[in-house]
Formats: structure tokens, sequence, C-alpha cells
């Protein structure tokens, strides 16, 4: 998965324009463009014999009734919205992220990402993605979170976590993280790079990951070396509301890259 403040995981670029594509509202050149803007390529093994591009792939996907395509994004002890145990979720839970492609009864194949980087930092690096498929089934409708439920525990979660921080007197150590959080106060404005979302996301979405892409950059910012200002029970109190936000960071984006066709 990429980095949490960085760029968007594979899993999010390919739900967000593999349902465009499938709605009809972009073209499978600029899918495969838009999921591999960062990549010097993708192969998809599991779904065939072989591996086949990211074309072909997702134009079997379509050939074969997939209807919708929903992120996850897991983690240790939050399983959010994976099926049932199987290797499917094992394979997300591990990388982090996923995407289920579903029929309209429920079953059909999830994908995981997996990023080779090869070259070096002297001689310039290139990342190559190879997504695996998996038989999944994952009945019933979905099961969130959507745009109002996380829009409103991201707000409280905020101001949870500046006030642990503010408790913990964090603007004698680190003035910029308190700078970041006042920032994050405010209302976000704009929305999400045109360049990373296709048309048919309702503003509200864009918006919900504009402050999730923020607040994340807080995450990093809050998750670095203190250089021995906290004591344990500081240490203990910055990790488990840092833990917390950043469970509200990946529901946030869940919910705002699942939001495609929805309503504004």
């Amino acid at each position: 998965m990429s980095t949490v403040a960085g760029n968007p995981p594979r899993s999010a670029l390919l739900a967000a324009w593999g349902n465009a594509w499938l709605a009809g509202d972009a073209a499978l050149p600029e899918l495969v463009a838009r999921v591999s803007a960062y990549d010097g390529g993708h192969l998809v093994q599991g779904l065939t014999a072989g591996s086949l591009p990211l074309e072909r792939a997702v134009a079997r996907l379509r050939a074969d009734g997939v209807a919708r395509l929903r992120l996850v994004l897991p983690a240790p002890g939050d399983a959010l919205g994976l099926p049932r145990p199987g290797p499917f979720t094992a394979a997300a839970l591990e990388a982090s992220e996923g995407v289920l492609a579903l029929r309209a009864d429920g079953s059909g194949s999830g994908l995981v990402p997996t990023l080779t980087v090869h070259g070096s930092p002297f001689d310039g690096t290139v990342t190559t993605v190879t997504w695996t498929a998996y038989d999944v089934v994952a009945p019933g409708p979905d099961p969130g979170p959507f745009l109002h439920d996380a829009e409103h525990d991201l707000r409280r979660g905020l101001l949870e976590c500046a006030g642990v921080l503010r408790t913990l007197d964090v603007a004698r150590w680190r003035p910029e993280l308190t700078d970041a959080l006042a920032d994050l106060r405010r209302e976000a404005r704009g929305g999400i790079d045109d360049e990373e979302l296709p048309g048919g996301y309702p503003q509200r979405a864009r918006q919900l990951l504009v402050r999730a892409r923020q607040l994340a950059g807080v995450l990093v910012l809050a998750g670095e070396d203190d250089g021995g200002a906290l004591d344990t029970r500081e240490s203990l109190g910055r990790e488990m509301a840092l833990r917390e936000l950043a469970r509200l960071v990946r529901r946030a984006r869940v919910a705002g890259y699942n939001a495609y066709g929805l309503a504004p």
C-alpha cells in the first residue's frame, strides 16, 4: 500500500476508475492510465492460467458479470469491509488494501496488489504491480461506511485527538504538529485533484478525501520520533489516540472512494 500521506492506494484508484468505466463514464485506456499512473506496469494473475495485463483483466471481469468494485482498507483488528475469512481476506489484511469485484449476487473476485520496486536510489527506481485475484462471496448490501458517518466520525476523531495531544503538551516539543492540527480544524476547501478521480463523485466525497489526506499527513508528523520528550504514560496515550485516528482515516477513505455514482 502507498504511504499513508502519499500516493493513493492502488486499490482505491482501481475501484474509482473501474466503477467509472463500468458505468460508461471513462474509457478503458483512461482507466489503465489512471490506475498505473505511479507505476511501470500492472499485471493480474488468478483470473486465467497465466497473467493478464490490466486492461484485459478488467475486461474479463466485466464479461464475467462484475457490476461494481468496492475498496477495502483493512488493518489488524479492523477487518473493515472484508468478506468471511479466506485467502482474499488474509492477503488483503497483509497488504492493508484490496478490491472486491462483485456481481449482483455478491459473488466475484477479490484483487490484492503486490508492489515490486526495481532499480536503486542512485539509478532511479520503477515500481511494478502484480494483482492476485481470489474467488470471493460477499452477499448483501455494501456494509459501508458511508459519507455521512465517515464525515461525522472524522470530525469527532480530530477533536478528540487534538484534545489528547493538547493534554500531552505537544506544542512544547512539536509546534509544527500543533499548527497542522489547527489548520485541519478549519473546513477543507476544494477537492481531490481532478487527475485522481473521475466525474460522478459527489463533492462531499472529494472534500472528505481531502481531509483524510491532510489528516494522514498529521499522523505521519505525530508518529515521528519525539526525541524523548514523552514518558511511558504519555507515549501510550499518544499511541492510542493516533491509532484511533488512523482507523478513522481508513474509514473516510473507504467511504470517499466507494461513493462513485451516489447522490451528492
